[in-house]
């Protein structure tokens, strides 16, 4: 397999495994993500790329958003507001098991989110130096691919 198949291959694991463990944010989260000012920048670099307005960028992604949300309630033979309710019921699971682990290592929920999003943070950026070696161009220079792609917007915080 070539390097652009293994970028292609990883980039599809970490969207694969972005939809199932955050799978499609219920659309509520999402409108509150997109109007988030941490994004602000972001979304007008995005914008800017395309030739857009944010505003226009930001109704194209909500756009993406229910369409990845219908696809997903259709290959579970689902409506979208069953899928809606699954993934606030996951997202309730998620919380408790989050509690009960903090409460084991005597700390907050909040620390260990940070510590969970410190360590896949490292191991995504180990596998972005993996990447960048085999492809001959540094960290960055990946980096700024994805951005182009819109792959490490999750990522970037």
């Amino acid at each position: 397999m070539n390097i652009k198949g293994k970028v292609i291959g990883l980039c599809m694991s970490i969207i694969f495994a972005l939809s199932s463990a955050v799978t499609a944010v219920a659309a509520d989260d999402f409108d509150k993500k997109i109007s988030d000012p941490k994004y602000q920048s972001r979304l007008e670099e995005m914008a800017k790329k395309r030739g857009i307005k944010v505003e226009e960028l930001k109704s194209r992604l909500k756009a993406e958003h229910e369409a990845r949300l219908q696809k997903i309630a259709e290959r579970k033979g689902i409506t979208v507001e069953e899928l809606k309710s699954q993934i606030e019921a996951k997202k309730a699971k998620r919380e408790a098991k989050l509690q009960e682990i903090a409460k084991e290592k005597k700390i907050s929920v909040d620390e260990l989110k940070s510590q969970i999003k410190a360590e896949r943070k490292a191991k995504f950026e180990e596998k972005l130096k993996e990447i960048a070696k085999k492809k001959g161009i540094t960290v960055e220079e990946l980096k700024e691919q994805l951005r182009d792609k819109s792959i490490l917007f999750e990522f970037e915080e």
